[in-house]
């Protein structure tokens, strides 16, 4: 396993500053590689002679650079949820939609732009959507302590249940919302990172890159975890708090990617299900390698986003879904034909 893994470590570690390199150059204004290497150069303090014209600079730092490094967070981020609640919930096709993030981060979203915080409060939307995210996962906690015991299957059951409320909720609020405000909550709800710039970067990949360390740091207890509840209690694990605790670091990792980016499906699925036959199950290999590969994935699907058509940016969740979605059915085929 160890003979696979490190090449492929070293792959992905290798083509993740790449396609960063590619998506910062490419766009409706192309920087070239040479003027873009330079300007970054220069700004870690080597002086080079050629750089990027005053216009190559103003679009490299004010929208190009916040905007990709923004997609590699999140995608890093989604794969690394992605990679968790497969382990907790010993499901290799979960995601992050099992706890009701992306359906509760829509309905704080589309609740903002119904009050009209959008137009008026600088980064409403996100704010409202990291809410809404957040009391979905309150709601979860609490119903399945209540109605399921909090046992897995309880768990699973009440994530369903949220997320069809919450979308119930969604769906109320937009037919009151006024036309011209719908389009804008629209294009959130299919994601995006159109107008994203540094402030959104530090905020969420503030969130994004402290609860993965901490992921990664509790890898231990999540592989103790995937063995079941019996033989991790058998183990020592205090089995309902651990899990309670990687499913609160799982979904403030979640609801910062989503209110950042909107919904972006899938990416938590397939980076980890791809990777887990190639790096192993354990969480100190799966997780790191998970989140190189979902930070390349959402890089190149947001720079696709901003390549195809030369007058709008395409949204960015329906992107990743076209990737998704085959693969899903493709390991859904897989699954049942070695049943």
């Amino acid at each position: 396993m160890k003979a696979r893994r490190t090449p492929v470590v070293a792959a992905l570690a290798t083509a993740l500053p790449l396609a960063l390199l590619a998506a910062a150059s490419a766009g409706s204004v192309h920087l070239p590689f040479g003027g873009l290497l330079a300007s970054l150069a220069g700004a870690a303090g080597i002086h080079v002679a050629t750089g990027l014209p005053p216009s190559g600079e103003a679009i490299l730092w004010t929208v190009r650079l916040p905007r990709v490094l923004l997609a590699a967070v999140v995608g890093g981020g989604l794969a690394v949820v992605g990679a968790t609640l497969q382990s907790v919930f010993r499901n290799p096709l979960a995601d992050s939609g099992l706890l009701g993030v992306g359906a509760g981060a829509a309905l704080g979203a589309v609740a903002a732009v119904r009050l009209g915080w959008g137009a008026h409060t600088f980064m409403a939307l996100p704010i409202a959507a990291f809410v809404g995210a957040m009391a979905a996962v309150l709601a979860l906690y609490g119903l399945s302590q209540t109605l399921g015991g909090g046992s897995l299957h309880g768990l699973l059951l009440t994530g369903i249940s949220v997320s069809a409320l919450a979308a119930a909720g969604t769906s109320m609020l937009l037919v009151a919302t006024e036309e011209f405000r719908v389009k804008t909550v629209l294009f959130w709800l299919a994601g995006g990172l159109e107008g994203r710039g540094w402030p959104h970067l530090r905020i969420a990949g503030a969130l994004i890159l402290m609860g993965c360390l901490a992921l990664v740091a509790l890898a231990r207890v999540l592989d103790v975890l995937s063995l079941g509840d019996e033989e991790a209690a058998a183990l020592g694990l205090p089995v309902h708090a651990a899990r309670m605790a990687l499913l609160a670091l799982a979904a403030l990792v979640a609801g910062a990617a989503t209110a950042a980016s909107g919904s972006v499906p899938f990416v938590g699925l397939v980076a980890p299900h791809a990777l887990r036959p190639v790096v192993g199950s354990l969480g100190r290999h799966l997780l790191p390698t998970a989140f190189l590969a979902g930070a390349i994935l959402v890089v190149l699907a947001d720079l696709a986003s901003r390549v195809i058509s030369d007058r709008i940016d395409l949204p960015l969740g329906s992107l990743t879904a076209f990737v998704g979605a085959p693969y899903f059915l493709f390991a859904l085929r897989g699954g049942e034909g070695r049943r």
